[in-house]
């Protein structure tokens, strides 16, 4: 079974919203546009009790509900195993709920199959509102088995979801927040879970441990240094109580329980003293539980039962290369997983119409994938080389405020480049570099496809700007992103005759012998000048020797590091249509003033 899609109203920072769910989702956006709020949503409706949190005003949409108000979330179960109802007795009978049919291609539920391709699904809703009299939160969960909006609260009941299904089902969360270090002990619900699925409770071990406790070769009280004390306590007690039991010293209470709740989880390196969990680096205490987990659904997986998990952030605490391989577990050991990542990294391994980039807009909550279909098997080249090979790249410029295509490559790359080492510079004040670095994304544009890729990019971003040369290409760019049915939000266009590498000659020319210090990296530039090196960077489009050259000699000089600071900033301001002493608008477009 897997969740097909959800509808959100009125839950924390969402006023309304509905997402579509392939088998293995990543969650992508910037902060509060409602990754968490998903992952908590399905907590609700899927997770078990101790998984749900107490819920406040604050997990209602303004933080104020009224009597009226309710907060509604209903989720659509499907990939039951065949299609007939009666084999699913436990989810579809009287007091269960209704059959429907999903129709995987619209996303709708139907109540009748009047298409063989069209799946067996049952919803599951989950309502809310807060009581002001006694200051709580009441809840239901149920089988949302009405196309309209109904009020469980009311004498008219709904059918509620028994904990048994929701066990079956097999939701399971790792909150982002995850400091596990008792997570291999019996105190912990996972633990135990684990190990019955297992039928692995170490009865044995743990009744000779006890028998040990009780009666230990050298008993605590026995001490030289203690016994004194431990035999005159009970010489006095002797006198006044006759037969009276003596005072003997424990680790535990040498009972079966407490041997149990006195486990421990500890690691030894090589021929070390082993150390407790508590002690160890965040990263091993987080995999270890992780791991445990996926144990769990490996084990329910063999008995054929559902395992779904929810992971927020697994990038933390983890390298890269433990990052890829924990992500590649747990899609293969779940019937369905939720991830949650500010990662490019994790969001690029993905299948990419499985990444949602999610987006907020006063409180309205959509979810669009990165690609609304996979490439094609005769997909153009520059296709393949921008949605695969830099899918990280482009994914982490899309997670920014502001996503800028620049019309080539080497775009991108001479104003990453530039833009690194100018962000280093502790001592730089201003706006600057910073700004521009945090709010506005540049995606690797291939081969001048700058008209595709924003008209792409307006199905999933908010703000999509361009950039483009001043020659008769960039004028022709302009025109066509004006024109389109959705116009970009901001066009930014270098001067007539310019390119970007006649910007960078504009800031290498705050002071020109700045560029003396290329030749010990560039020989060729050795005796250059200033026109000499533009046309030696036109010429060497995507060197990175020479793009790293570049930007160490501007990082270097205040004068140039001022000038810089200053195209940082008015691209910033431009793009998000604020106007600058660099940047004037011409007939909708902004033309950079040198």
């Amino acid at each position: 079974m897997r969740v097909a899609d959800l509808s959100i109203k009125n839950y924390r920072g969402v006023r309304n919203g509905h997402l579509r769910f392939k088998s293995h989702v990543v969650l992508v956006g910037g902060n509060n546009t409602g990754k968490t709020t998903v992952i908590e949503a399905l907590t609700l409706l899927l997770g078990r009790d101790r998984l749900i949190r107490d819920l406040t005003e604050h997990d209602f949409f303004g933080s104020d509900p009224q009597p009226a108000d309710r907060m509604h979330l209903v989720a659509t179960i499907t990939d039951f195993d065949g299609e007939d109802p009666n084999a699913h007795p436990d989810w579809f009978r009287d007091g269960r709920a209704v059959p429907k049919w999903w129709d995987e291609k619209t996303g709708m539920v139907n109540a009748t199959q009047t298409n063989a391709s069209w799946r067996l699904c049952c919803q599951i809703g989950v309502q809310a509102y807060f009581d002001r009299p006694s200051l709580t939160v009441e809840v239901v969960r149920y089988f949302h088995d009405h196309d309209e909006l109904i009020d469980p609260f009311d004498e008219d009941t709904p059918v509620g979801v028994p904990p048994k299904l929701i066990q079956q089902f097999g939701f399971f969360l790792v909150r982002a927040s995850r400091t596990w270090d008792r997570v291999l002990s019996w105190g912990s619900e996972l633990f135990r879970r684990t190990l019955q699925a297992a039928a692995a409770q170490p009865s044995g071990a743990i009744l000779a441990q006890r028998d040990r406790l009780r009666a230990p070769e050298r008993a605590i009280e026995d001490d030289p240094h203690i016994a004194p004390l431990i035999n005159s306590v009970n010489d006095e007690v002797a006198r006044c109580i006759a037969g009276s039991p003596k005072l003997t010293l424990r680790v535990t209470n040498t009972d079966s329980r407490s041997v149990l709740d006195a486990v421990s989880p500890h690691y030894t390196v090589g021929a070390g003293m082993s150390v407790p969990a508590a002690r160890q680096g965040s990263g091993l205490i987080s995999l270890q539980g992780l791991f445990l987990l996926l144990e769990l659904g490996r084990l329910r997986s063999e008995a054929g039962e559902g395992f779904t998990m929810a992971l927020e952030e697994p990038e933390l605490h983890l390298p890269p290369a433990t990052q890829q391989q924990l992500v590649l577990r747990v899609q293969a050991l779940s019937s369905q997983t939720f991830i949650t990542t500010h990662s490019p990294t994790i969001a690029a391994m993905a299948d990419p119409t499985s990444v949602l980039m999610l987006r907020n807009v006063d409180g309205t909550l959509t979810a669009a994938p990165f690609l609304t279909e996979k490439l094609a098997n005769n997909a153009a080249s520059w296709q393949r080389k921008f949605y695969q090979h830099s899918r990280a790249e482009v994914i982490d410029a899309l997670m920014h405020a502001t996503v800028l295509i620049p019309e080539g490559r080497s775009d991108h790359l001479l104003l990453k480049t530039i833009l690194r080492p100018l962000m280093l510079r502790q001592e730089w004040d201003g706006e600057h570099a910073y700004s521009f670095g945090l709010d506005v994304g540049v995606v690797p544009t291939e081969d001048a496809k700058v008209l595709e890729i924003a008209r792409d990019f307006l199905r999933i971003h908010p703000r999509v700007c361009c950039l483009v040369d001043g020659d008769r290409e960039g004028h022709r760019y302009s025109r066509e992103l004006l024109d389109l049915n959705q116009p970009v939000i901001t066009v930014l266009r270098w001067p007539d005759g310019y390119e970007i590498e006649d910007v960078i000659g504009w800031i290498l020319q705050a002071d020109v012998t700045s560029i003396v210090g290329l030749s010990s990296d560039i020989p060729a530039l050795d005796g250059a000048d200033l026109a000499g090196v533009i046309s030696h960077m036109k010429a060497k489009k995507c060197d990175v020797v020479l793009y790293e050259a570049v930007a160490e000699v501007i990082s270097e000089n205040q004068a140039c590091r001022e000038r810089a600071s200053e195209l940082f900033q008015a691209m910033t301001s431009a793009c998000t249509g604020v106007a600058s002493a660099r940047y004037v608008m011409i007939n909708q477009v902004w033309i950079f003033q040198p």
